[in-house]
């Protein structure tokens, strides 16, 4: 079928590949992905560190009430720790010295009684 001037249809030699929508709209449209992803991910992200946070915690005071003369457990979040990223557990004596017991890592997990007979 020859589709002419006559039939109502010229051929322009362009196709009409051109979006649907402006580019404001995108744009308006790419902030909202944006921050629906991060509204999803945020309380995720949250949650896994309070929940690392209380484990790092049980398992430095575990250690440090295994040692008699240091006080006062506390874990910090060190990104560039000697052992790698993770939380570190740290005990302050009574004069305020403050000591490194270890790396827990990034996600810890409570400390293991130690076997009868074997000295941890």
């Amino acid at each position: 079928m020859n589709a002419g001037p006559a039939s109502g249809w010229e051929e322009s030699g362009e196709l009409d590949d051109g979006p649907v929508v402006g580019a404001r709209r995108r744009r308006i449209t790419r902030i909202a992905v944006v921050l629906a992803l991060v509204a999803m991910v945020l309380p995720l992200v949250l949650s896994a560190f309070g929940v690392a946070r209380a484990a790092a915690a049980n398992a430095c005071a575990a250690y440090v009430g295994d040692l008699s003369l240091l006080d006062d457990p506390r874990v910090e979040f060190d990104l560039f720790a000697e052992g790698g990223p993770g939380w570190l557990c740290v005990a302050v004596s009574p004069s305020g010295t403050s000591t490194v017991i270890g790396n827990l890592g990034l996600m810890p997990a409570s400390p293991k009684p130690a076997a009868p007979g074997r000295e941890a």
